[in-house]
C-alpha cells in the first residue's frame, strides 16, 4: 500500500483571490461566477503528473473502486494506481505495456504523456500522446481493454489524431455532452510554433474524429510563458463550459493552472482573468494537469498534480503528488 499525506489546503484561498480579481479587473457580465473547489487533499506521491481518474461501478460482491492514470514513474509507459475510496491507493500495472507498432520505442518513458480514458459499450478506451516514428512528432493515439485497469492495445494502428505542421497534438482529454468530445493541445512550443487547445467531435465507438476541429484558446497571457496544455472541460451550471488549462512549462514555479469560459463547446473560450486560477501552496508548488471525473455517489472532482519538493536551480525535478478537490460549484 502506498502512503498517502494529510490534507493540503490548496484551492480555497486561491479561488477567493481570483474570484476578488476578476470583479476588480471587470471580467465580463457575459461569464458566468466562477466556480468553486473545495481544499484539495494530497492523496498519493506515486510521482504521476497529468492524473486521470475514471469510476468503475460496484456489482454484486463488487464494491465501486477507482482507476488513477497518469504520466511518468518509469519505467511504466503510462503508471496506474487503484483506490476502494478516493483516499487509500495502490500501484497498479503499467495501462500500456506495448508501444503502438507505428510509434517510437519507448523503453525510457519519454515519449507517452497525459492519459484519458472513457468505457464505451462495455469496454474501455485510452487516449495518450505517443511519439510517431514517420512524423517525428508526438501524437495522440488510442487504446482499448476490456478491463479499466488494461493492458490496453493500441486500437487504429494509426495516429487518431496529429498536426505535424503545428509541432504535433498531445494532451488528450474527453468529455460526454449528448455525444463524445475530444480536445487537446497542438505541441507548437515543440519547435517555436503558436500553441492553441482544440475540440472535435468523436464518435460513438470513440475511435474516430467526426466534423471539423475548432480552436478553443490560444496562449496570450505573460504568466502562460507561451504555452498553454492539458485542456479539461467542464459544464458551467450557469451556460457554457469552463476550460482549465495548465500554462507555461512544467517543472519551472511560474507554472500553474488557468481558466477559460467557452459560450459553447466549439468555442471560442475567453480567459477569466489575467492570473491563474490555481497557484501552489506550502509545500505544494506548481499544480497542473488537471482533470474532472465524477465519483459513484455523483459528486464531481478535480484531480491534478503537484510537484513536492522545491526546485532546484530554477526547476523541479521530484516527485509529483496526485491532489483531489471536490467541486462545490461550476
Amino acid at each position: 500500500m502506498i502512503r498517502h499525506r494529510p490534507v493540503a489546503a490548496l484551492l480555497s484561498a486561491a479561488v477567493a483571490l481570483l474570484a476578488a480579481c476578476s470583479a476588480a479587473t471587470g471580467t465580463p457580465r457575459t461569464i458566468p461566477r466562477l466556480p468553486v473547489f473545495g481544499a484539495a487533499r494530497d492523496v498519493y506521491d506515486g510521482d504521476i503528473g497529468d492524473p486521470f481518474v475514471i469510476t468503475q461501478p460496484g456489482s454484486a460482491g463488487h464494491p465501486e473502486s477507482y482507476v488513477l492514470f497518469g504520466t511518468d514513474d518509469p519505467p511504466d509507459h503510462l503508471p496506474t494506481a487503484t483506490s476502494p475510496d478516493l483516499a487509500a491507493w495502490t500501484h497498479g500495472p503499467d495501462a500500456i505495456p506495448i508501444d503502438p507498432v507505428w510509434a517510437d520505442p519507448d523503453p525510457g518513458d519519454r515519449y507517452t504523456w497525459a492519459p484519458a480514458a472513457l468505457a464505451v459499450s462495455g469496454h474501455f478506451v485510452l487516449y495518450a500522446s505517443v511519439q510517431s516514428t514517420a512524423l517525428h512528432r508526438e501524437c495522440i493515439a488510442a487504446f482499448t481493454a476490456t478491463t479499466a485497469l488494461g493492458p490496453y492495445r493500441d486500437a487504429l494502428g494509426h495516429p487518431l489524431v496529429c498536426q505535424p505542421a503545428m509541432g504535433g497534438s498531445i494532451d488528450p482529454s474527453v468529455v460526454r455532452d449528448h455525444g463524445l468530445h475530444l480536445v487537446w493541445k497542438n505541441d507548437g512550443n515543440c519547435c517555436g510554433l503558436p500553441v492553441s487547445l482544440w475540440e472535435q467531435d468523436l464518435s460513438t465507438s470513440g475511435l474516430a474524429l467526426t466534423g471539423a476541429p475548432h480552436r478553443l484558446l490560444t496562449s496570450d497571457e505573460p504568466w502562460q510563458g507561451g504555452i498553454i496544455e492539458n485542456p479539461a472541460l467542464l459544464q458551467a451550471s450557469q451556460g457554457g463550459w469552463w476550460l482549465f488549462y495548465s500554462g507555461n512549462k512544467f517543472d519551472v514555479a511560474a507554472y500553474a493552472t488557468g481558466l477559460a469560459w467557452c459560450p459553447s463547446l466549439t468555442g471560442p473560450c475567453r480567459e477569466t482573468s489575467t492570473r491563474p486560477f490555481l497557484a501552489g501552496a506550502g509545500n505544494q508548488y506548481s499544480p497542473g494537469g488537471l482533470d474532472l471525473f465524477t465519483d459513484a455517489g455523483g459528486r464531481r472532482w478535480a484531480a491534478f498534480a503537484t510537484w513536492n519538493r522545491p526546485a532546484r536551480r530554477g526547476r523541479f525535478y521530484c516527485c509529483r503528488s496526485v491532489q483531489l478537490a471536490l467541486v462545490l460549484s461550476s
